[in-house]
């Protein structure tokens, strides 16, 4: 329930008054008495709407507004209007748009009772014509079926480039976790980029993509760090609503393909709440790319990270580590660097070690190595450069030739 006022309140929505009932009822959503007891607290506190934790048939919301004598609003549509609202590039909109129609298709009723219809029973016309209410309908499935369409075309395109990402070989990072975790200060912290950090559920849907470049890229002597890519994606929640599961299956394709993904949580919230939140995420990430994808130190593909410590006091932040040793716990406004050094040996325990020599002549092929491999040492000998380094698997094949070379 509070979850549920921390969604209203992201639309400028106060809360008057709450009321439970552990049962559900299928005429009303509430039992008759608990309906009566809702009418008296929307009287009391003279409350313009009522939200539903749960999603409701359109019988069930016409029972509670006749009962309470305000207007309902379920928990789908509450998220949905959030949507709505954040929405901010083409393909969000597409999504959160083609949710709505989804949500409103089987709700669609009749301006009046009689259903007038269209072109029917004139001289000039044949049949019974086409009742408002099937065409309303007709007009909203159109509608859902060009926006499928569109949502394809981009798709298409999100893996165009996500091919050509792969074939660069820089190694992709995926920030995933529940929503308002601040996945967003940490992409901001690690990349420098400027992405609204608002304290609000569901302040980024669409994925934001930033390059976070490595150390030594500009060709010195010494040891290296690889640049990597960052992609922010939508925060997840409980009791997702069926009619966005598409759109955050669609967002989180970016972290299907990354080679480390960032389970992002928020360690002020209660530790039950903080329990149920990492569970969540863990499951959505198994129902979509498997059931090897939890956070683990043995793989090394998924990271736990606790986020917002800098709320938290140091009894609670050391309960926290005995309770997640894997965990990295950080304070994305203050310092990120826990995170990033856990994401480079993440990187590098999923890369191909090699000692290459290469000759003076072919100086490029050692010039490309920055930003792309960890460079453990580098040196300068008549022969060429003798460098040892971490390469991803997909580009080691390209090095190959220059491990073979030997010295006298």
């Amino acid at each position: 329930m509070a979850e549920l006022g921390r969604l209203a309140g992201t639309l400028g929505i106060g809360v008057s008054g709450v009321l439970e009932q552990n049962r559900r009822d299928g005429t009303g959503y509430l039992g008759r008495g608990k309906r009566e007891e809702l009418r008296d607290l929307v009287s009391e506190v003279d409350a313009l709407f009522v939200i539903a934790d749960d999603e409701l048939t359109a019988s069930q919301a016409r029972v509670l507004e006749r009962a309470c004598g305000a207007s309902v609003v379920d928990r789908t549509e509450l998220i949905i209007r959030i949507f709505e609202a954040h929405a901010r590039d083409a393909a969000s909109r597409l999504e959160v748009e083609l949710a709505d129609l989804e949500y409103r298709l089987p709700r669609v009723k009749g301006k009046n009772p009689e259903l007038s219809r269209l072109g029917g029973g004139g001289v000039t016309t044949r049949g019974p014509g086409e009742q408002q209410l099937e065409y309303d309908r007709r007009v909203i499935r159109e509608r859902i079926t060009t926006i499928n369409r569109k949502l394809k075309d981009e798709k298409s395109g999100r893996a165009v480039r996500s091919a050509r990402l792969r074939e660069s070989g820089t190694p992709t990072v995926a920030l995933v976790g529940y929503t308002n975790a601040g996945k967003t200060t940490i992409l901001n912290a690690l990349s420098g980029a400027n992405r609204s950090t608002s304290d609000r559920l569901f302040e980024t849907l669409e994925t934001t993509t930033r390059l976070v470049e490595g150390t030594g890229a500009n060709g010195t002597d010494g040891a290296a760090r690889p640049d990597f890519v960052v992609t922010d994606t939508v925060g997840l929640i409980r009791k997702l609503p069926t009619q966005l599961v598409h759109s955050f299956a669609s967002t989180l394709e970016a972290a299907g393909d990354a080679d480390v993904r960032v389970l992002c949580a928020d360690a002020s919230s209660a530790s039950g709440e903080l329990e149920d939140e990492i569970s969540t995420v863990t499951q959505t990430l198994s129902e979509t790319f498997g059931p090897d994808n939890g956070p683990s130190a043995a793989t090394g593909k998924t990271i736990l990270c606790l986020n917002k410590t800098d709320l938290i006091g140091e009894e609670r932040l050391h309960e926290l580590r005995a309770d997640y040793p894997e965990a990295v716990t950080i304070s994305a406004l203050h310092d990120c660097e826990d995170l990033l050094e856990s994401i480079y040996a993440s990187i590098s325990a999923q890369r191909q070690r090699m000692s290459l020599l290469i000759p003076h002549s072919d100086y490029a092929a050692a010039s490309h190595l920055y930003g792309l491999a960890e460079i453990h040492t580098r040196e300068n000998t008549p022969e060429g450069v003798r460098m040892d380094v971490s390469l991803p698997t997909s580009v080691a094949f390209r090095y190959a030739p220059y491990t073979a070379r030997k010295t006298t």
